[in-house]
């Protein structure tokens, strides 16, 4: 019997296949080698000459200055072919770098903290109801910009009177406001003011942000919103420590007074009309109905009306 030429090719390949000293299939080599066109020039075995020719291939082109270049390309390019287990040893620039938040021994990072200008205020919260009013509250003392130099701080509270979330907060929030007369405590609908929602980056109601300078230095992300959670939110970004208007030491003691639930945020959910989104219902119903009468759908529909109006004026008569 003949061997056929598919069947003698695999005899060859698997002769030169068991003479190899050793198989150089290895993750990163074997894939730059196959983007950079190199692998048909040199054998994927360990063959000491061709591995040889490689090498000195390589350093003749290697530049020092595309050094960086390479890595990044490299690490671009085949960082998604190369298998589960490459993934698992291969070392790229960013394995040690630590989580957010944290040291590179786990410890946390310290928060942001600046120094405040403190104010002679009555521990009553700023309601504001202007462009004006947030201009006055949020200006800059001095022309200092750098965080370790001190400066105005005010803590703000984004906030609507339709929203039931924002009413839950109003009680805390006006405690915060009495707790630190040395602070600017703010409020501001954000409904009124959709300009600043786009330059500070709301998306969400209630939301409350600390300002130094004018500028926004960090927001509040805890997941419960309490007197406690804000007060050590307050100190642990700005250093005061909560106290009374009349007092002129610091205080320990977080409480709440009937007045924190009457105002001047009020606690209750204010239901009022949107008329811009009924504006808003009744243009997409116009559009919509005018598209519909430029369909083919609308003819087919008017024409099958007229073809039953005519059959049945035709039996009538």
């Amino acid at each position: 019997m003949i061997p056929s030429k598919a069947q003698l090719i695999l005899v060859v390949f698997f002769i030169s296949l068991s003479r190899c000293d050793g198989f150089q299939f290895k993750s990163l080599e074997f894939y730059a080698q196959l983007l950079n066109g190199e692998f048909l020039e040199s054998s994927p075995f360990a063959s000491g000459s061709n591995v040889a020719k490689a090498e000195t291939k390589v350093e003749e082109i290697e530049q020092p200055q595309a050094t960086s270049a390479q890595y990044q390309t490299l690490r671009s390019s085949l960082y998604d072919f190369i298998t589960y287990e490459d993934k698992r040893s291969c070392s790229l620039a960013d394995e040690n770098d630590p989580a957010d938040g944290t040291n590179a021994d786990g410890s946390r990072k310290s928060s942001l903290r600046v120094k405040c200008v403190p104010v002679e205020g009555n521990g009553t919260l700023h309601m504001i109801t202007s462009l004006k009013a947030v201009i006055s509250v949020l200006a800059p003392h001095g022309n200092s910009t750098k965080r370790n130099q001190a400066g105005s701080c005010v803590v703000m509270l984004f906030y609507t009177r339709t929203c039931i979330h924002s009413a839950m907060v109003a009680p805390h929030f006006n405690a915060l406001a009495r707790h630190f007369p040395d602070l600017t405590v703010a409020a501001i609908d954000a409904y009124n003011f959709h300009v600043l929602n786009a330059e500070f980056g709301i998306v969400g109601l209630p939301t409350i942000m600390f300002f130094h300078q004018g500028r926004p230095l960090v927001k509040y992300n805890g997941t419960a919103i309490t007197l406690a959670s804000l007060a050590k939110f307050v100190t642990r970004h700005s250093g005061v420590e909560p106290r009374l208007a009349n007092q002129k030491s610091s205080t320990t003691v977080l409480h709440y007074i009937s007045d924190d639930f009457k105002g001047p945020l009020l606690n209750k959910v204010e239901h009022r009309t949107d008329y811009w989104l009924y504006m808003a219902w009744i243009f997409i119903i116009i559009c919509t109905c005018y598209y519909f009468s430029k369909s083919s759908l609308y003819a087919q529909i008017i024409e099958m009306i007229k073809r039953n109006w005519r059959e049945s004026a035709a039996h009538n008569s």
